[in-house]
């Protein structure tokens, strides 16, 4: 049974001003050109949506947290557990939810 195998050396077809012109384009800073107004720096662009998520997040969990203490306040508990699990769910570093949780 005979075996395959690619054998290439490495440069064997590639021509010489085609390796140089992409040794010169590799060496091109990123941002050596003026930026277009129609290009968008995704990279920024996500910062910021997470850092807009976040306080949405916050001011859901807040929002939550009052329904939830307004519900077990008129002793619908359960409806209040509920409330304070999708806070959790939201800001699970928030250890006032676990407390206010744990008491209803």
């Amino acid at each position: 049974m005979a075996s395959f195998g690619w054998k290439r050396k490495v440069g064997e077809k590639v021509s010489k001003t085609a390796v140089q012109q992409f040794v010169a384009e590799a060496e091109k800073p990123e941002d050596a050109g003026p930026r277009r107004e129609d290009e968008v720096d995704w990279l920024h662009a996500i910062k910021r949506r997470k850092e807009i998520l976040l306080e949405d997040c916050a001011a859901k969990s807040k929002r939550l947290k009052e329904e939830g203490a307004e519900l077990a306040g008129h002793g619908r508990h359960w409806e209040a557990i509920k409330k304070l699990d999708e806070a959790i769910e939201l800001t699970p570093d928030n250890p006032l939810l676990y407390e206010m949780k744990s008491q209803v």
